[in-house]
C-alpha cells in the first residue's frame, strides 16, 4: 500500500474523530444587531437564508495578541479557526458565524465571527475556516 492508498483508507476514521472534538453549535448565515426585548442585551439577529445550522470548533490558535492598523486607528487580531464537518457547506467569504452552543466552554456562546477566506479543502479532516471575531 502506498500512502496515498493509506490516507484515503484513513480519512473516514479521521474525520469521524475530528467530528468528535466539535463541541459548540453555530449559525451561519447573515447576521444583523439587535436587542432582546427581555432583558435589552445586544444580540446578533438573523437575515435571510440561514447556510448552516450544526456542530463546529471554536479554537484560539494561539495566544498571541498582534496590533494591526485599521482605517486611522489600531487595532488588535488574534488567530481563530471555526471547523465545520468535512461535507458540509461551504462557506463563502463574508459569512457570519454566531456560536449558539458550546459544551466545552459556556464563555463562546453569543461570540460571533466573520469568514475571512476559502477552509482547507482536499484531503483534509474538516473545513477550517480563518475568522475575525466581531465585537
Amino acid at each position: 500500500m502506498g500512502l496515498a492508498a493509506d490516507i484515503g483508507w484513513m480519512l473516514p476514521q479521521l474525520r469521524r474523530e475530528a467530528e468528535g472534538r466539535m463541541t459548540e453549535t453555530v449559525t451561519a448565515g447573515h447576521f444583523t444587531d439587535g436587542v432582546d426585548e427581555a432583558t435589552g442585551n445586544p444580540t446578533r439577529v438573523p437575515v435571510g437564508e440561514t447556510l448552516y445550522d450544526g456542530i463546529a470548533r471554536v479554537k484560539y490558535t494561539d495566544n498571541a495578541v498582534r496590533n494591526a492598523e485599521g482605517a486611522s486607528q489600531l487595532v488588535t487580531t488574534q488567530d481563530v479557526t471555526v471547523s465545520l464537518p468535512h461535507g458540509s457547506v461551504v462557506l463563502p467569504e463574508g459569512t457570519d458565524v454566531l456560536v449558539t452552543a458550546s459544551k466545552a466552554d459556556a464563555a463562546l456562546v453569543g461570540r460571533a465571527y466573520k469568514v475571512d477566506g476559502s477552509p482547507t479543502l482536499g484531503q483534509s479532516t474538516a473545513y477550517r475556516y480563518p475568522v475575525t471575531e466581531l465585537s
